[in-house]
């Protein structure tokens, strides 16, 4: 068998990361922590203000702008948890 020097070494596939070079496999892994932490913060907030928007379904009759509100903050949650989980 023949000596060959210039072998790469095995890289562990379930290291996706560690098949980029070094600065963009650091950049990817910052990305993906902002992300998470986007997340965190999302979900902070919409515990935080929980009792009042319970307050604001609960007043009133149904109407778009409650609606529209609520949507958007599902949505929001929905995009942030994409985002986190595929980037």
């Amino acid at each position: 068998m023949a000596n060959n020097d210039t072998a790469y070494p095995i890289l562990n596939p379930y290291t996706p990361l560690a098949f980029l070079p070094p600065d963009i496999a650091n950049q990817y892994e910052a990305v993906g922590y902002v992300y998470v932490a986007t997340l965190a913060a999302y979900i902070w907030d919409w515990l935080l203000a929980l009792p009042e928007e319970y307050k604001l379904y609960r007043r009133g009759r149904v109407n778009p702008a409650k609606i529209a509100y609520l949507l958007s903050r599902i949505s929001t949650l929905g995009f942030c948890v994409t985002v986190a989980v595929w980037a």
